[in-house]
């Protein structure tokens, strides 16, 4: 059986000088090592490099100007030597478990091209449930299951269209099959759910393992992307639509991933419509390959073409629940 030979850990961060070092102190606390921790600081202004100082050569510190996270998560995995890479943001925590369990998991399944974790989103007021326990019943149906893993899951691409408890943090691949489907794409830069890109390409290019186990803790706090869920939205459309374009394998999947942008768009047009985002609301409505027909959208639809001052005070009573809307 082949054996894993080296893994390094990648954490981009920027402006994470408050948190960071609760990240590094889960990495360096592993059970069985990493054999090599690469911090990638995107050009922060805060005290990050100053705190990642008193590391030394435990760490390796690679310093660059701004320009995002899909840079500095392929900047890192680029300078690293091992084999194989794991990726963790530099507000989530590993479990210390995570690398020995993540490499008997490569050294029982060789074929599996990247491992997602299961996590425990966590804030300041506790832990929540994790990943899997809040997953459909029927997520990992028919998968091929070892000792706290899964592979082989059945028509995953649809799957993850469905719920997606695939994270950056935690996932874990071979270097070589993270350069074959192209790293994270810079293009997505600020777009909402940006991973969840890469992700449909893995799905489409490689073989999929996930740890059951939930072996990292994800910190959901004000500065989270995904905190803003209209932008998280509009982002997975962007995603969705850029997916048919360009992944190979995505066409045959292309009746659901429409029906999935559709009521995509929906909520983000109902989202929009409720915090009085008119303009945000009419660019949805635009979108749509055919519009819905249920009243509720027509009149939402109706009140966002309003003049000014007709319109918001349409909406304001319509938001008082008097109409259903």
């Amino acid at each position: 059986m082949p054996v894993l030979q080296t893994l390094s850990l990648v954490i981009p961060s920027y402006n994470r000088g408050h948190l960071i070092d609760e990240t590094i102190a889960s990495a360096l606390d592993q059970e069985v090592p990493f054999d090599e921790i690469i911090v990638v600081d995107d050009g922060s202004t805060d005290d990050t490099l100053g705190r990642l100082e008193k590391y030394g050569d435990r760490i390796v510190v690679l310093a660059s100007v701004n320009a995002g996270v899909q840079k500095a998560r392929n900047s890192g995995v680029a300078a690293s030597r091992s084999s194989h890479v794991v990726l963790c943001d530099s507000d989530d925590l590993l479990h210390p478990a995570f690398c020995a369990t993540v490499r008997r998991a490569m050294t029982a399944e060789p074929g599996v091209d990247i491992w997602y974790s299961n996590f425990i989103p966590f804030t300041s007021d506790g832990d929540q449930a994790d990943k899997l326990a809040q997953a459909p019943a029927d997520l990992l149906e028919g998968a091929r299951c070892g000792d706290g893993y899964c592979t082989e899951i059945p028509d995953l691409y649809r799957r993850v269209l469905r719920y997606q408890p695939f994270f950056p943090s935690g996932s874990a691949f071979s270097k070589r099959f993270y350069e074959t489907v192209g790293g994270y794409d810079a293009r997505f830069n600020g777009v909402g759910g940006e991973d969840f890109e890469f992700l449909l390409r893995a799905v489409c290019r490689g073989r999929l393992g996930y740890l059951t186990m939930p072996l990292v803790r994800v910190r959901k706090h004000d500065s989270n992307d995904s905190r803003d869920t209209l932008r998280m939205l509009q982002g997975e459309i962007r995603i969705l639509e850029h997916s048919l374009q360009t992944h190979p394998g995505a066409a045959q999947h292309r009746q659901q991933v429409q029906a999935v942008i559709h009521q995509r768009r929906r909520e983000a047009f109902d989202i929009a419509y409720a915090r009085g985002d008119f303009s945000s609301a009419r660019e949805t409505a635009a979108e749509f390959a055919s519009l819905p027909t249920d009243p509720k959208f027509q009149l939402k639809r109706a009140i966002t073409a309003c003049p000014p001052m007709v319109r918001d005070v349409v909406w304001r009573w319509s938001q008082s629940g008097r109409d259903g809307a």
